[in-house]
């Protein structure tokens, strides 16, 4: 089998699937960052409220300290891989932009 040359004007850069393949394919199946960000806000809500009952003095759990600790060490993980995602994310969109910038402009490209 011959592999044929990747060239933008034989495919619709314009197709949002196409855009959702390539983010697939770049995060090799790992969430979105909107998926990353869900959990981190669950987490926050999860974390205030156990603040809230500490401020309480309601101690719903003997090692409520350590849990507080433990939801802050995860939320600043899921905060990081959210960032990390959403730049990956942005990449794969600006370089689908600048293929199809190229497409429309066709000629006219190599003279910028």
């Amino acid at each position: 089998m011959t592999e044929r040359a990747f060239s933008p004007s034989l495919i619709d850069l314009n197709d949002e699937a196409l855009l959702e393949r390539l983010l697939d394919e770049v995060l090799e199946g790992q969430p979105r960052s909107e998926q990353w960000r869900q959990w981190r806000e669950a987490l926050e809500e999860r974390l205030n409220k156990l603040l809230e009952l500490k401020a309480k003095g309601i101690n719903e759990f003997p090692d409520l300290d350590e849990r507080i600790e433990e939801l802050r060490r995860y939320i600043a993980v899921l905060r990081e891989e959210e960032i990390l995602t959403e730049f990956v994310e942005q990449q794969v969109r600006m370089v689908l932009g600048k293929a199809r910038l190229k497409q429309q402009l066709g000629d006219e490209w190599e003279g910028l």
